[in-house]
């Protein structure tokens, strides 16, 4: 009992903030930047005690889109629908003259029901129908027409939070993240097919059976995120220095892709690393794909032996370039996702200066992960 109570009055601590500091003044200059945008165009075109009325839910708004940008409340459909919905429901309650008391608790209620219907919740909405509803002479005598400043602060707040956002470094609206299978086929992606699904996700949502202020796509990031943490402390520090090849067979732009078959060929290689010579920068990559696009087919039957290449074909016009490379410290979990869901078959290693020290493919990642899965073998 004695426990449950101290859980219980921990709760009201403050919860540790995750955000650094210059996400402050990240979101502190963003809500400034709209302030100064609403305030002065509420006064010109409006007048003082109605833009005064209203400052209140655009600020609280304005928090939203700056501080918690990623939240369902930020989005353009609850800062638009919502508010339009907050402050029709509002001015006619205060039209209809119910009183301070029932009107209030009317124009509380119902807009809060009407968000919830319309699927646009966003709390400083609540604010506004409750402003709009007891606000006194000066926005009843507005009437309807306290729906112009309302509309105009949302679509400033929207716009505001579109350009300001993405210029920062905070995409806004946040999209869905793609689910590309790079064989364009049905199945999950690797790391899913042993994961959580898209149905687990949504039925633990509903057994949590309240309002969770978070998307479902942000929540399965955090998840897999979560997993990968986890995974990467049960594994210990195995890094792609421990596990790549370095001895290593690579061309150079100029090489024909003559050779580069031969070199693949022989000693049984899916790509070859192409280097800047002097500096053995990594500045492509050939795999057999692209070198078998630049075979010419004989006129009679075809036969895998009888494709000839095309003559004076160089690398640097079939290498592919940038190429996905990592560094050497790059953890191997990482490196499982590179390699199963991204589609990729080896990965170089490269150093500050981009010049190659090593190469890890599917054969070395299968054989680290089986390594540590014996050593985590019970005894």
């Amino acid at each position: 009992m004695q426990d449950r109570l101290t859980d219980w009055f921990r709760s009201f601590y403050p919860t540790p903030l995750t955000a650094p500091p210059k996400e402050w003044l990240r979101a502190g200059i963003g809500v400034a930047l709209v302030l100064a945008m609403t305030l002065p165009a509420g006064i010109w075109l409006f007048g003082v005690p109605a833009t005064l009325h209203l400052a209140g839910p655009v600020g609280a708004s304005a928090f939203l889109l700056f501080a918690a940008s990623s939240s369902p409340f930020a989005r353009p459909w609850p800062v638009l629908v919502g508010n339009t919905i907050a402050a029709l429901i509002g001015i006619s309650i205060a039209l209809s003259e119910l009183g301070p008391v029932p009107g209030g608790l009317l124009a509380g209620s119902l807009t809060l029901i009407c968000l919830f219907v319309l699927r646009c919740l966003h709390p400083p909405s609540c604010a506004l129908a409750l402003v709009t509803a007891l606000g006194g002479a000066d926005l009843q005598a507005m009437g309807y027409g306290v729906l112009l400043p309302v509309l105009m602060n949302s679509v400033l707040l929207i716009a505001a939070g579109l350009v300001y956002n993405n210029l920062t470094g905070h995409p806004y609206p946040k999209s869905s993240p793609p689910r590309d299978n790079t064989h364009h086929t049905r199945d999950p992606l690797p790391s899913e097919r042993l994961s959580f699904t898209h149905d687990d996700v949504d039925r633990a949502l509903r057994e949590f059976g309240e309002y969770v202020d978070i998307t479902r796509d942000d929540l399965e990031r955090l998840i897999k995120q979560t997993e990968k943490h986890a995974l990467r402390r049960s594994m210990g520090e195995i890094t792609a220095a421990d596990i790549m090849s370095r001895d290593l067979y690579w061309s150079g732009p100029d090489v024909f892709i003559e050779h580069a078959w031969k070199t693949l060929q022989q000693h049984r290689l899916r790509s070859l690393p192409v280097l800047d010579g002097d500096s053995r920068r990594l500045i492509g990559i050939v795999t057999l794909v692209d070198l078998l696009k630049h075979f010419q087919p004989r006129p009679t039957r075809i036969s895998f032996g009888q494709l000839k290449y095309l003559r004076g074909t160089k690398l640097r016009a079939v290498m592919s370039s940038p190429v996905v490379s990592v560094r050497a410290d790059t953890h191997m979990v990482e490196l499982v996702y590179l390699l199963s869901d991204r589609g990729l078959h080896c990965l170089p290693v490269v150093d500050d200066q981009e010049r190659l020290i090593g190469m890890v493919t599917q054969t070395d990642l299968i054989a680290a992960l089986y390594a540590n899965w014996l050593k985590h073998l019970p005894d």
